[in-house]
């Protein structure tokens, strides 16, 4: 339905010069806008419309049809020269009790072909706006009631029926990945919503992967392959941690962004898709610019629509509320003295998933039917693995010969393989630089001097000797 909506009103769109389209409740609160910018969140302190008009209507007013409407330098924030705006027609509607629809336009007069239409779909609004009324009422999946969550949820209403990219920003484990499926969700798209696991994907393999690529175009290629980008075709298109997309193919990355076009490799024509695009990575990428690791206008071409979600750590408040969602997993446990000591004053460098790990591990390992301070044995501390002393007498020389810029195959690889450290040695020594990363795995692997060509080897290995700092 949402997705009709909005092919309706591009349609409308393109036949006629509408410049803004607007829902406010009667609260005076700006629900969603589509069309010029507007400044605020409610109408009274909003700008970029006429808020005299708008304000009569949610006064108790009726339906109001107004022409050669000026609003002025007092209603806008806008640059010196662009200050006044002349709106030929103005419409401005009651959907129902609650929400009010205003319309405006350009230089073409609406004619009533074009007032039946608004207020026709203006009902079709009122429904998509019930649907993603259950964000805020924490029916949509993002849990607790800190000011940041509540944030949060507005975000995701506000952006949901958007088109300009996403940027999501956070820890690891704080939740990226669902906030995005969120707001496909909510996007109304009728495609499919792709994950690309960006730090999983062979450099030379990127474009590829992405863009498809055509029979013969390299060694193995013996058929056509669509890329990522064409199977999200009508959805959404979620990069996570697009830090890691290789700087070689970032520009190519923002042309596609810009236009919706792509060649496959080894093809000659250009192939053009409608794919929404969300972004998420945990590093500062004002940092990777400097470093000369992110292209500086493909973060302006992203950070467009940007939701920051804080560490738990920032929110603890949300922590009772995130336990009680995943209570089942206690598999009917009770909780009991000390258990929220504990957990409250634990400060979950896994986020979120590191919550969701410790209730599933107490519903299966402990068998009382009550749990109180006994879960902080089922918590990893960072340095819980091994003690100082350990840590000290067996990895700080391949620590410091890291430094001295040895590779890890050079180092602590060789000392496991020898039985000179054990499992448990070589996975402290490798969560230390996982924790220092942000628990990103690539960075990680570029901090410990393994090149970006063995990167495959290396996640390889983790799995193989269950060495995997992140599990």
């Amino acid at each position: 339905m949402i997705g009709e909506f909005k092919a309706r009103l591009s349609e409308k769109i393109r036949q006629k010069d509408i410049a803004l389209v607007m829902i406010a409740d009667r609260g005076g609160r700006i629900r969603w806008h589509h069309g010029r910018p507007v400044k605020g969140k409610t109408v009274q302190e909003g700008r970029g419309f006429s808020r005299t008009h708008l304000l009569e209507v949610l006064a108790g007013g009726g339906t109001l049809m107004q022409k050669d409407v000026v609003i002025g330098s007092e209603e806008l924030s806008f640059p010196e020269s662009a200050r006044i705006l002349y709106v030929k027609s103005l419409f401005i509607h009651p959907i129902d009790e609650d929400l009010i629809l205003y319309v405006d336009s350009g230089n073409d007069a609406f004619d009533p072909a074009d007032i039946e239409f608004f207020k026709d779909n203006g009902a079709a609004l009122k429904n998509i706006l019930s649907e993603l009324k259950s964000i805020e009422e924490r029916e949509g999946g993002i849990t607790g009631d800190s000011p940041a969550a509540k944030t949060i949820r507005e975000l995701v209403l506000a952006y949901a029926l958007e088109d300009d990219p996403v940027l999501i920003l956070g820890e690891t484990g704080v939740g990226k990945s669902h906030i995005a499926q969120l707001i496909h969700r909510f996007s109304g798209r009728e495609g499919q919503f792709i994950v690309v696991d960006t730090p999983a994907i062979p450099e030379t393999l990127f474009e590829s992967e992405l863009f498809g690529h055509a029979r013969g175009a390299f060694t193995g290629a013996v058929r056509d392959k669509k890329g990522l980008v064409e199977v999200a075709d009508g959805g959404t298109l979620f990069l996570d941690e697009i830090a890691e997309v290789p700087v070689a193919f970032q520009a190519k990355l923002l042309r596609f962004i810009d236009t919706q076009r792509f060649r496959a490799v080894g093809d000659t024509r250009e192939r053009n898709v409608a794919v929404r695009i969300i972004a998420a990575t945990n590093r500062h990428l004002e940092e990777e610019i400097t470093r000369e690791r992110f292209r500086e206008d493909l973060f302006y071409r992203l950070n467009v629509l940007t939701i920051e979600i804080p560490p738990l750590r920032e929110r603890k408040n949300d922590i009772r509320a995130l336990v009680g969602e995943h209570e089942r997993f206690l598999r009917g446990k009770a909780l009991g003295a000390g258990f929220w000591d504990v957990i409250l004053d634990y400060e979950w460098p896994g986020n979120v998933r590191e919550v969701v790990n410790v209730m599933k591990r107490v519903g299966i390992q402990l068998a009382s039917p009550e749990i109180g301070s006994e879960v902080e044995n089922l918590i990893h501390r960072r340095n819980s693995r091994v003690t100082g002393a350990e840590k000290s007498s067996s990895v700080d020389p391949f620590k410091a010969a890291i430094a001295a810029g040895k590779s890890f195959w050079d180092t602590a690889w060789p000392a496991f393989i020898d039985r000179e450290i054990s499992r448990r040695e070589l996975r402290a020594f490798l969560t230390d630089y996982f924790v220092e990363n942000q628990h990103n795995l690539k960075q990680t692997a570029h901090r410990l001097n393994i090149k970006d060509t063995e990167y495959p080897r290396f996640v390889s290995t983790l799995h193989k000797y269950r060495v995997h700092p992140g599990q």
